[in-house]
């Protein structure tokens, strides 16, 4: 499993791209513009598919969290008991969910989000909860980052690596991206991976831990030990 993947394999594939231009949120999400309309605006719901429905404008809550398509297709939403889901568009069952509830509640603004079955990225190295995470249609570079709790405070936020198999899982596609410019958020797609480095003097300092004060005889305890608190 790719969440299981030492940071240390990475060095290699990183340390290439040292040299390289880092590439804008924009750029990225122009090259696959096509692919991100399609998941945004005409995805289309499946069995095992999980949905969240947000309702605005409404007294009272009745929003709903982990609602999963059923292998009928079909699943229980607000007032729409044993509804069918499956083969409709987010636009479509927003659309149906207004209609339902129009004499209730006056210009209802629904919101639906998709978490498709089996879509996950991955974030490796320097976050504070490397591993998997489920994907929603529209989650942003930013939005998988919180989940994985941040990034640590050795971790080089000016650039990472973000590789995506998808659509070509043999040649992905490679982008340095700058962790800190928000211009715009990149959205993920299925089987992306950010993998952050360390900083320049953090790793020095691993280095140092591991290669020089860490075969050091007894007498190297003290400067190892001084070096912990970094």
């Amino acid at each position: 499993m790719l969440e299981n993947i030492s940071p240390v394999l990475w060095v290699a594939p990183l340390s290439l791209l040292v040299s390289c231009a880092v590439t804008s949120p924009a750029e990225v999400n122009e090259k696959y513009k096509d692919v991100l309309d399609q998941r945004h605006d005409h995805y289309v719901l499946k069995d095992g598919d999980t949905i969240a429905v947000k309702l605005y404008n409404r007294a009272g809550d009745l929003n709903q969290t982990s609602i999963l398509v059923l292998p009928d297709g079909r699943s229980d939403l607000f007032f729409m008991d044993n509804h069918m889901l499956a083969g409709k568009t987010v636009a479509e069952l927003e659309a149906e969910l207004k209609a339902r509830i129009e004499g209730q509640v006056r210009d209802a603004e629904v919101s639906i989000q998709v978490t498709p079955k089996g879509e996950k990225v991955y974030v490796i190295g320097q976050f504070e909860k490397p591993g998997s995470i489920e994907l929603t249609t529209k989650m942003t570079l930013q939005e998988a980052i919180a989940a994985a709790g941040g990034v640590k405070v050795t971790g080089d936020t000016d650039w990472a690596l973000l590789r995506r198999p998808f659509g070509s899982p043999r040649h992905p596609d490679l982008f340095r991206i700058d962790l800190n410019d928000e211009s715009e958020g990149i959205f993920l797609l299925p089987g992306d991976q950010i993998v952050l480095g360390r900083t320049f003097l953090a790793g020095f300092i691993n280095y140092l831990r591991e290669y020089v004060f860490g075969i050091l005889p007894s007498g190297g305890a003290l400067p190892y030990a001084s070096l912990a608190a970094f």
